[in-house]
């Protein structure tokens, strides 16, 4: 037997919950078993029919001598106690037990009626009867009060709210557990939850209870008034008695099999109701995950399971698809793989899955699947992303998504989509603009495809014309930083750095001031953030011996105190990757031979245009970063 604590507590609600709800069957040997929380939910499957007819609970009954009289006035009481004493091992021995039961509960209230009980004055009450006695009595006394106070509600639904009611901004626990045992109580009755739902649709009266138990979601504002009373429970207080009562609802409405017939074949209304209700059930797999498995733990993932094995099967899963495309079925299949099914279930899915990749024509009925060409990207891109997340074992994942990478990778090869991208002609920008955006919404399988496209991109997104019009078009430093921001972003995706010339720290060396300037203004204009020039190479030695925090050189060779070829040796001595780009009138092969003895990044030959020079700057700033490199 409990102890009179975790009696009069009322919070061991019995955490082993069966299929159905209940607890496992608990053997009463004293009036005082009955009480337990074991107990209760004994009677309560016991006398499930009487409870529902009569709106009535546990509780209720053992805490009434008029609720007991009825009970026992009842044709099929003898065959009630019968049932149990099978359950319980013990022929012949409640008869004299319940009738003691009954014997006490008239005794208890006959010289102590219970109080009135009002919201205003409850927990004082509740706070006065267990005080006055010992823990057990003060606990029958509140819910013999609870039990009156309950003689008004006609239904479950109308007790349920009186409950609410009393509950209502009280945070003392002990006051709030016979609360939560009611409330459990009504919740555990098929007939209370259809009651308390005011008989809401399957659909409707599930999302409640899921709503409740998980907390993802706040109940809508045309939800029963009972649902959103209990939604405000248990969002402000533990209520562990009526939190296990409504995984216990839960489990025992997925346990419905007229939910799940299907009718005969060909029957296209009937298939759309299946493929309804599968696309509902694994919406309600993913709200009921937690961090390490279900909420309910492996009971409520084997009614999900049970409920999943009488609608996926080898037999249902033509007709689920029956009537969609291919990839429509994809989905659909990758779904249902994601779902807690039967071990059955699970082999006749992922055997649907394998049976359409292995097929030859997979690749051509895929590809039809869309018109345009950039739907065909996109879909396939889908497709890889629903394998890579699946369920299949790790190799077979990786041999799928490579399967799909050829097929985008030979698709983009047949229908020449990167030529514009490849070609001598510098493209249009708004051309590598799109192809940017597509790599940013993720259009490009993993493997190949993106491979080819990040190295075709990385060329092209860093040519003048394109930075030109793509980032010194914005009409502001705050437009261009977004600008800059969503192109990183993008490129991201496909592995490939985009250079914010916004954001590059840039020394110009020369002597001569006409030339100096010349190169500044080209790479202002060109959108260089911060520009330091040196008018020899010993000042230029002199600013990188300070924070010396370059992004790029451009150095003059020919020059006083210290020549370019001075300067780019002091900088390979201390910052081997930074670009450096060699000017010099003396372009001769002795020349170029000595700067790249000196790991030179590239070199360029007065006189030389603004055009020139630009590109120069984007060849040595991308080169060590280009894809493949």
């Amino acid at each position: 037997m409990a102890s009179d604590q975790s009696i009069a507590d009322g919070r061991d609600s019995g955490r082993d919950l069966d299929a159905d709800g209940g607890s496992d069957t608990v053997v009463c040997r004293t009036p005082e078993d009955f009480y337990t929380p074991q107990g209760r939910d004994s009677i309560g499957r016991h006398c499930q029919r009487y409870f529902d007819e009569n709106a009535l609970t546990p509780t209720e009954l053992l805490h009434s001598p008029r609720h007991q009289q009825s009970l026992s006035n009842i044709p099929t009481f003898v065959a009630i106690l019968q049932q149990a004493e099978r359950a319980m091992d013990r022929k012949g021995a409640l008869t004299a037990l319940v009738n003691e039961v009954a014997r006490l509960t008239r005794e208890r209230l006959k010289d102590a009626q219970p109080p009135d009980l009002t919201p205003a004055s409850y927990a004082a009450t509740a706070e006065r009867l267990i005080a006055a006695r010992d823990a057990f009595t003060g606990r029958f006394m509140v819910d013999a009060a609870l039990t009156t106070h309950l003689y008004q509600g006609r239904s479950f639904a109308e007790k349920a709210r009186l409950l609410l009611e009393l509950a209502d901004g009280l945070e003392d626990a002990d006051a709030l557990a016979p609360l939560d045992r009611l409330l459990g109580e009504i919740l555990r009755s098929d007939t209370g939850t259809a009651s308390c739902s005011l008989d809401a649709p399957f659909v409707d009266r599930v999302d409640m209870i899921v709503s409740l138990i998980a907390g993802d979601k706040p109940l809508s504002d045309e939800s029963p008034p009972v649902f959103k009373g209990l939604e405000t429970m248990v969002r402000r207080t533990a209520m562990p008695v009526l939190s296990d009562s409504l995984i216990v609802a839960l489990r025992r409405e997925l346990s419905k099999p007229d939910r799940f017939t299907i009718t005969s074949a060909g029957d296209l209304f009937g298939v759309e109701a299946v493929q309804r209700e599968i696309m509902a059930l694994s919406q309600v797999s993913q709200r009921l995950r937690t961090g390490e498995g279900y909420f309910g733990g492996a009971r409520t993932e084997a009614a999900l399971q049970r409920r999943s094995a009488l609608l996926v099967n080898e037999d249902t899963l033509p007709e689920i698809t029956k009537g969609r495309t291919l990839m429509q079925k994809l989905r659909i299949l990758f779904v249902l793989q994601r779902m807690p099914l039967s071990p059955s279930a699970e082999r006749a899915v992922n055997g649907y899955l394998t049976q359409f990749f292995d097929g030859r024509d997979f690749a051509g009925r895929l590809l039809d699947c869309w018109k345009e060409k950039t739907e065909k990207l996109k879909g396939l891109a889908e497709v890889q992303k629903l394998v890579l997340d699946s369920a299949f074992a790790e190799d077979a994942r990786e041999h799928m998504a490579g399967q799909i990478d050829e097929i985008q990778n030979a698709f983009i090869r047949t229908q020449r989509l990167l030529s514009p991208l490849q070609g001598k002609d510098e493209p249009n920008p708004d051309t590598v603009l799109e192809t940017v955006r597509m790599a940013g919404d993720g259009a490009f399988c993993r493997g190949k495809s993106r491979a080819a496209v990040a190295k075709a991109l990385y060329r092209q997104v860093h040519r003048p014309r394109f930075v030109r019009s793509f980032l010194l078009g914005a009409t502001g430093g705050k437009e261009r930083s977004a600008r800059a921001s969503w192109m990183r972003g993008a490129l991201g995706v496909i592995g490939v750095p985009f250079i914010d010339l916004g954001a590059i720290r840039v020394l110009v060396v020369d002597d001569e001031d006409g030339p100096r300037h010349f190169v500044e203004s080209v790479l202002r204009d060109l959108g260089i953030g911060h520009i330091d020039t040196a008018a020899d190479g010993q000042e230029a030695l002199l600013r990188l011996a300070g924070d010396g925090a370059y992004d790029l050189i451009v150095c003059d060779w020919m020059m006083p105190k210290a020549s370019g070829l001075d300067v780019l040796r002091r900088v390979r001595e201390v910052r081997r990757d930074l670009p450096f780009l060699m000017v010099t009138a003396l372009a001769t092969l002795k020349a170029v031979e000595r700067a790249l003895a000196h790991n030179v990044s590239a070199y360029i030959a007065k006189p030389f245009t603004p055009e020139q020079l630009e590109e120069k700057v984007f060849l040595v700033l991308t080169q060590k970063s280009a894809p493949g490199a």
